[in-house]
């Protein structure tokens, strides 16, 4: 590799959201050169950070072999709004070369339009029967390295949502003990059918950074998180949503700002105690 592509790939991974605005602005046949000349794991996160219907521009001339690597490399739901914009024949195609998992979640999601909860979601979550232990849980998260995991979710017979569990909860679980000793019913549950304007004024996300989305029977099909639904609104906005979309991003970030806090707390709970130096300690 040459200096000049060390410096790209560098500057590429290190501010993949500024790289990806540059990418947008590229002839497409200048910006698909680009993907094709650079490791598909490397490059994915900027790929990712493009407007979906850009991405889709590139991958359109972009060899088969390459575009199934930089989609598993990018994720399910991050894949799954590019494929929106890619030509059925195509889309067909590659989804029959993409991994099992990733392919199934996708036919799955794509049923949904483009401005609902279900085109959203990302189905990569752990879910697993009332009855399983902790230790089991925790290995299946162990198992997912590259995916964010902040809740633990039981399900029942046909993946009805149960409960969830909290990671922190988990950790400090006994190991043989049951989820279905430590698990609590979801805060908030969002329908996958419901439009994403009205799920952002949802007042669940002022305690959780993402949400279960269920299907009818309450199945389980994954998780909206915040930031997701942020992007999904700026790319949806239009002059008609305007007002709702305000209220929408006030109630997110008020509850962004609840969840650190909450976080911080919970951080500063677990620090050791200050012992005073010397043995003493000053008086009021």
């Amino acid at each position: 590799m040459a200096d000049t592509e060390r410096l790209t790939l560098a500057y590429v991974e290190a501010h993949p959201a500024d790289a990806a605005r540059v990418l947008e602005r590229l002839p497409t046949a200048q910006a698909t050169a680009f993907f094709a000349s650079l490791p598909a794991r490397a490059v994915a996160p900027a790929f990712g950070a493009m407007l979906p219907i850009a991405a889709g521009r590139i991958l359109a001339d972009l060899a088969d072999e390459q575009t199934v690597a930089l989609l598993s490399a990018l994720g399910t739901q991050p894949a799954l709004s590019v494929l929106r914009h890619i030509p059925d024949a195509r889309r067909t195609k590659l989804l029959a070369d993409l991994p099992t998992v990733t392919a199934v979640a996708s036919r799955l999601l794509l049923g949904y339009p483009d401005d609902s909860v279900g085109a959203w979601t990302d189905p990569e979550v752990v879910a697993l029967p009332a009855s399983a232990a902790v230790e089991d849980a925790l290995l299946r998260v162990r198992a997912m390295p590259g995916t964010r995991v902040d809740e633990v979710y039981t399900v029942g017979m046909g993946e009805r949502l149960l409960g969830s569990v909290e990671l922190a909860t988990l950790l400090r679980a006994p190991a043989h003990a049951a989820l279905e000793t430590i698990t609590r019913k979801p805060n908030a549950v969002l329908p996958a059918a419901s439009p994403l304007a009205g799920a952002a004024t949802h007042r669940g996300w002022q305690h959780a950074a993402g949400l279960p989305v269920v299907e009818a029977n309450e199945r389980l099909i994954g998780v909206l998180r915040r930031a997701t639904l942020m992007r999904a609104l700026a790319r949806n906005r239009s002059p008609s949503t305007q007002g709702a979309e305000l209220d929408a991003f006030a109630v997110l970030a008020h509850g962004y700002w609840q969840v650190v806090a909450g976080l911080i707390g919970a951080a500063v709970a677990a620090l050791p105690a200050v012992r005073p130096v010397g043995g003493r300690r000053d008086a009021g």
